[in-house]
């Protein structure tokens, strides 16, 4: 596609379409998980807000995940774009109500930057489970087992959440990111 037959968008607009495209994509995929979530309840029926509160919870890893690595997602240019979009996409009043800033800032950021500072083959693979295991430990479901180990629910939630990211920088292909609409 030439750029000139690309759609221009504001950084908070590619922000914002990178949020819905992680969430639909994990709402999409829900029925994959869900039977293994439901297997460390006390009743394995889950209520419509317990349902929520897991999508929430992963919804919040992969985002977690997404935003520490769009540095290492785009190019400089774009990622100094698509991170000030996201600062503005992620203070609105729309998802501020929903506390997710405050989870990714005090739970996964500090500890994926300490992955980072680790030498390690893969990084990308290391930044996941390091994800998956912040989530693992954030979920509430009272008969998981404390260590993931050969748990079913982590050998589910890991491939689960790893579909999940990485494809920013494919969606972002189809637009021209622009500071201000021409």
């Amino acid at each position: 596609m030439q750029d000139a037959e690309k759609k221009q968008i504001t950084p908070a607009e590619l922000a914002a379409a990178m949020l819905q495209f992680t969430m639909k994509s994990i709402e999409n995929s829900w029925d994959t998980l869900r039977p293994a979530v439901a297997a460390y309840l006390q009743d394995p029926v889950l209520t419509q807000d317990k349902e929520d509160e897991l999508i929430k919870e992963i919804y919040i890893a992969a985002l977690a995940l997404e935003i520490y690595c769009i540095p290492h997602a785009f190019d400089t240019e774009i990622a100094g774009l698509v991170k000030s979009g996201m600062g503005e996409i992620m203070a609105s009043s729309n998802l501020s109500e929903h506390r997710l800033s405050e989870s990714i800032s005090h739970y996964y950021l500090p500890r994926l930057a300490t992955v980072e500072l680790s030498t390690t083959a893969d990084l990308a693979m290391a930044l996941a489970q390091e994800a998956a295991s912040i989530l693992y430990d954030r979920l509430e479901l009272p008969l998981k087992p404390i260590d993931p180990t050969n748990s079913l629910l982590w050998v589910k939630l890991f491939p689960f959440l790893v579909q999940h990211v990485g494809k920013w920088p494919i969606l972002s292909t189809n637009f021209e990111v622009i500071q201000e609409r021409r």
